[in-house]
């Protein structure tokens, strides 16, 4: 699978923006703030449809379409070439609001487009699969919980349309049980109520947590490998799922009858659900434990070492993607190997001879070095626009 073509309009940084690639490494050299995280940014939309980035889908389009157009629209477009042909991707982002009233917009709608047929989100993920390796990626080990389950819905997304599916449809029934238990909780209802969206947040449930009990499981062991080979001295580095689910249910992932298992325990806790307004357990609550040699590594490992876990976990990534769909899946560097030793920048580097295409961006001309990364296409990038390097 390769890039073969980006055209980018009023995207953040990039006015007009059409781009032709190769398949093979693609350097992309720039100062900070000159837009190259923007680039990688844009791709991955368009694999993925969602941002890395907090804020709104409003902030996509660029300052100046925003303050000079009636209605001001970013327009994402890509060819895909894979084994089985080429498709053609856009996303168009529309600004609205008050822009009518001379106020800058606050929000925006997006429309999706495969081959010029109009579709739905979910119609463009796994499209185009793209692994994304960034310096924020540490916050994946040290954040939140939240910041885990969007790693674990960004990366399984891609893979399968059926995660897509349950994910969308337990996103939608859980909101709907949790407004219905802020219901019952000021005897506005009954519990019998419950039943319906019970049945529905298990069943959708039971795929989720499944799927990421399964990729966890590959995931743990291949990123222990590579953590093995980039951590110096030697740690053992071990990654285990933490489903949201009674002790006695974390034992029957995997098996058949998951579905109304939960579903029970959805119903036994009803009452406690009803005085907290909330759904308790499901995977909307799930997390993931690193450590090392033991130790919690969000709380106790240091910043190297929560980088290189992040990088063996991207790293492993590569290769449940390609294991699962039989095609590699396009690599984004954003600006990590001037941050990285030259041993891991070497490891790191051997993954992109593992795929079809590379794209890295870099602040420094010198990392990587042509010997590191020989046959690259360079680039230089300064307001908004591309030369040969």
């Amino acid at each position: 699978m390769h890039l073969a073509r980006l055209e980018l309009t009023n995207v953040r940084t990039f006015p007009r923006l059409d781009l032709a690639l190769a398949p093979g490494a693609h350097l992309v050299i720039g100062a900070n703030a000159s837009g190259k995280s923007n680039l990688l940014e844009a791709i991955a939309l368009l694999a993925t449809t969602r941002s890395g980035r907090a804020g709104g889908d409003v902030d996509l389009v660029s300052w100046q379409a925003l303050a000079e157009e009636p209605v001001p629209a970013a327009r994402l477009a890509a060819q895909v070439e894979t084994a089985q042909g080429r498709t053609e991707l856009e996303i168009a982002v529309i600004a609205g609001g008050a822009a009518d009233r001379g106020i800058e917009p606050t929000r925006a709608s997006r429309r999706f487009r495969v081959n010029g047929v109009a579709r739905r989100a979910s119609d463009l993920i796994g499209r185009l699969r793209v692994v994304l390796f960034a310096a924020e990626d540490l916050r994946i080990v040290e954040g939140p919980p939240g910041l885990r389950r969007r790693y674990l819905d960004i990366t399984l997304a891609q893979l399968d349309p059926t995660y897509v599916r349950a994910a969308q449809r337990y996103a939608r029934v859980l909101q709907q049980r949790n407004g219905l238990l802020r219901l019952l909780a000021a005897r506005r209802g009954k519990p019998d109520e419950l039943d319906f969206w019970d049945d529905e947040l298990a069943s959708a449930g039971a795929v989720l947590i499944a799927a990421r009990a399964a990729a966890l499981r590959y995931l743990a062991r291949d990123a222990a490998e590579r953590y093995a080979e980039l951590a110096s001295p030697v740690e053992a580095l071990t990654i285990c799922y933490r489903p949201a689910l009674p002790d006695e249910l974390r034992a029957a992932i995997g098996e058949h009858d998951l579905a109304p298992r939960m579903r029970s325990a959805l119903e036994a806790g009803r009452r406690t659900d009803i005085d907290r307004g909330l759904t308790r357990i499901g995977p909307h609550r799930d997390d993931i434990a690193f450590a090392i040699d033991g130790r919690d590594a969000g709380t106790f490992a240091s910043r190297g070492q929560q980088r290189t876990i992040a990088l063996a976990l991207r790293l492993a990534e590569v290769t449940l993607s390609t294991s699962r769909t039989g095609d590699a899946p396009v690599l984004l560097l954003d600006d990590i190997l001037s941050e990285i030793d030259a041993e891991r920048r070497r490891r790191v580097l051997e993954a992109a001879y593992g795929v079809d295409q590379v794209i890295l961006t870099t602040p420094d001309a010198d990392r990587p070095t042509p010997g590191e990364l020989p046959q690259a296409r360079r680039y230089r990038l300064a307001d908004g626009k591309f030369a040969p390097a």
